[in-house]
């Protein structure tokens, strides 16, 4: 017998949804090998620091491989910290920035 679907279980598979999707941008724009090629990049042409921001106004700060990237970062000797991003359209996104000096 198939579960009626409720309000609940609606707003509890739209989260769900959410979830994944940040988890999704988060793994594209935070998994720390790629964070690391960019941190090399960086510098290499003599930058301090490099900023990591989602294109689009989401917030992946909460995610787990920003949460596993800060900490390895943070473990490597890095300070990090999130900005706050103003879009065009109003909203705000978090940007990780990592800093070597």
């Amino acid at each position: 017998m198939t579960k009626p679907i409720t309000e609940q279980s609606t707003l509890e598979r739209v989260k769900e949804m959410t979830r994944q999707a940040l988890e999704r941008e988060a793994e594209k724009l935070l998994a720390l090998d790629a964070v690391k090629v960019r941190i090399s990049d960086a510098a290499g042409e003599g930058y301090t620091h490099l900023t990591v921001a989602p294109e689009r106004a989401v917030d992946v700060s909460k995610t787990t491989t920003a949460k596993a990237t800060v900490a390895a970062l943070v473990a490597e000797g890095f300070s990090t910290e999130w900005e706050v991003r103003q879009h065009p359209d109003g909203r705000t996104s978090q940007a990780l920035v990592v800093r070597w000096t």
